[in-house]
């Protein structure tokens, strides 16, 4: 009887050897890269997993793709990674999967690759935005860059900024964000939604103000909003840094007699932004008929809301502008970006005149 067990025994132990060494023979075979890291097929690709992706959906795409060997393999190793961990000796947390924008190549093996998407560590791109883009314009450079879930970003910038400066304390009549999404490198998951990059760079935009004398608390002030639409007007009009303070005090000294900005950079605004044509090399006397009230050619005071998104230079100099007795300024110097500044009409026009005639002569 003892010995008819022991057989029995033996037998159960060398089945269960054959399964276990199947078992590894299997995921030997199946988790391995679908190509060598030295093969010219080693190409990057994009794969997102969405939030309510299953297993099995995970792994079909990626057997599509050509990324793994097989997604049976994929879904089991998803499912019980316990017996991943067992049959591949990597911690069992590794198996596992978290939604996100992930680069993958086919030279990853099985485990490779749920090292990845397990990580929560997504692709991310770096993109530059300038100081004065628009919030078209920073759509396109996201676009541009790579990022997938932009489509609404003028949207959303544009008809829920409202609610979304609200979370900030915030209260302004306009829809739009446009003037808050503050100039910088940033480093963004290609997986962000329009929502979460316009918060991402709200965000940047009041850290800035609290960090900068000069613009600390500005956010406080009754003239907030008013000091924004400026900064973003003084943004597009100055060239040379030393220059966007007394430009701002030319437009606080007009605001002051009711004379009107008359600012180029408002009729380019409504040339690009609001008409949607090409940026004009010229502005012609009839684009200051426009009856838009981003005209400031036609009505007095400020738009009705910013005309870019303006950086440090340009908040700072509209939160602090110089105290001068300038109402005009123009530009006599195109290589260095520098502008003459008069007090009164006769001055400029002379000015101007002899910046045209020494032009003309050069050419």
């Amino acid at each position: 009887m003892k010995k008819k067990l022991s057989v029995i025994l033996l037998i159960i132990f060398i089945l269960l050897a054959g399964i276990i060494a199947g078992g590894f023979g299997y995921v030997k075979v199946n988790s391995g890269s679908v190509v060598s890291k030295d093969s010219e097929n080693v190409t990057l690709i994009d794969y997102q997993i969405k939030n309510g992706m299953s297993a099995k959906t995970v792994g079909n795409d990626l057997k599509k793709l050509g990324l793994i060997k097989n997604s049976d393999l994929f879904y089991i190793f998803a499912r019980y990674p316990k017996a991943a961990s067992f049959f591949t000796g990597k911690d069992s947390s590794l198996f596992k999967i978290q939604m996100g924008y992930y680069e993958l190549t086919p030279a990853m093996d099985l485990s490779e690759i749920f090292a990845q998407i397990s990580s929560g560590k997504e692709k991310s791109v770096n993109v530059s935005i300038p100081e004065g883009l628009t919030i078209t314009k920073i759509a396109d450079r996201l676009k541009k860059a790579g990022f997938k879930n932009v489509d609404d970003f003028e949207a959303c910038a544009t008809h829920e900024g409202k609610n979304i400066l609200a979370s900030y304390g915030v209260k302004i009549k306009n829809e739009t964000v446009e003037g808050f999404l503050f100039p910088d490198t940033y480093n963004i998951p290609v997986s962000y939604t329009s929502e979460k990059i316009i918060r991402l760079m709200v965000d940047n935009f009041f850290e800035h103000l609290k960090k900068y004398k000069g613009l600390d608390g500005i956010e406080k002030r009754d003239d907030f909003y008013q000091i924004l639409i400026l900064a973003s007007i003084v943004e597009r009009e100055y060239r040379a840094d030393d220059e966007a303070k007394s430009i701002a005090g030319v437009f606080y000294n007009r605001l002051k007699i009711n004379m009107p900005l008359q600012s180029c950079a408002t009729i380019e605004y409504i040339i690009t932004e609001i008409n949607h044509r090409p940026h004009p090399d010229r502005i012609f006397y009839s684009d200051l008929e426009s009856t838009s009230p981003y005209n400031t050619y036609k009505y007095q005071g400020l738009p009705p809301s910013p005309i870019s998104n303006p950086g440090h230079t340009a908040l700072y100099a509209a939160a602090n502008p110089e105290k001068n007795n300038y109402l005009y300024f123009t530009l006599t110097d195109a290589a260095a970006g520098r502008h003459t500044f008069s007090s009164n009409l006769d001055a400029h026009v002379q000015a101007t005149n002899e910046f045209r005639t020494k032009r003309d002569a050069n050419n």
